[in-house]
């Protein structure tokens, strides 16, 4: 469907696994922080179900209840992190830069909505020059609770007055997926392993051009 989506002209872009390479990172930083303590939870973590939640909320999903735990963990979780963002572990996925600025050029506005802290966010943003691409972002700060609840999109949309009917988001993970269609927005899904009826399901950044470029 060439061009299915040129029409749109405010594009909602998720950041990990959707912008950038991250997924890695994240899947070692959660198994670094809970091996000491917890082995059996490390040994059985999979980051790709939680993809695009917010740090604290995926310890809360994992059963940890006391604050000065989640605390700890969540603090502990984000340094290794961030220690792998400096280090050069999170890229970008061919064309996705390439993509931004066609769609800059061609007076789209566009707009980061991720389950990230806004400090990790912007780091990353920094590291690889995405940051000057997006006119507003919403982190893991913004709104609560994030995804899979539809409050990041919502409050997205509302904050930059935007219109619903003109938004597709650009998402990595079933949560995401949830997340905007929540907030009644269209959808397209990038490097993610699931096929769901009436979900367009692309795997690379060329294959998102061909939809968003007339």
């Amino acid at each position: 469907m060439p061009g299915a989506f040129s029409s749109k002209r405010h594009l909602l872009f998720d950041l990990d696994g959707t912008l950038v390479n991250s997924v890695p990172a994240h899947d070692r930083a959660f198994i670094d922080t809970l091996k000491v303590r917890y082995p059996a939870l490390a040994e059985n973590f999979d980051y790709t179900i939680f993809a695009g939640r917010p740090t604290r909320e995926v310890f809360q999903t994992l059963g940890f209840r006391d604050e000065m735990e989640l605390t700890e963990l969540t603090d502990c979780k984000q340094r290794l992190y961030r220690a792998a963002v400096e280090h050069g572990d999170v890229t970008v996925f061919a064309g996705a830069e390439s993509l931004l600025e066609q769609l800059q050029q061609k007076g789209c506005r566009l707009f980061l909505v991720t389950g990230a802290s806004r400090i990790s966010t912007h780091r990353v943003l920094e590291l690889t020059k995405l940051a000057h691409y997006f006119e507003g972002i919403t982190t893991a700060e913004d709104a609560h609770p994030g995804k899979p609840s539809p409050e990041p999109y919502l409050h997205t949309v509302a904050k930059f007055g935007l219109s619903s009917q003109d938004c597709l988001v650009i998402e990595d993970a079933e949560s995401g997926l949830q997340s905007a269609q929540g907030a009644g927005l269209d959808v397209v899904l990038i490097h993610a392993n699931l096929q769901l009826p009436g979900v367009i399901n692309v795997d690379s950044y060329a294959k998102l051009a061909s939809l968003l470029l007339p």
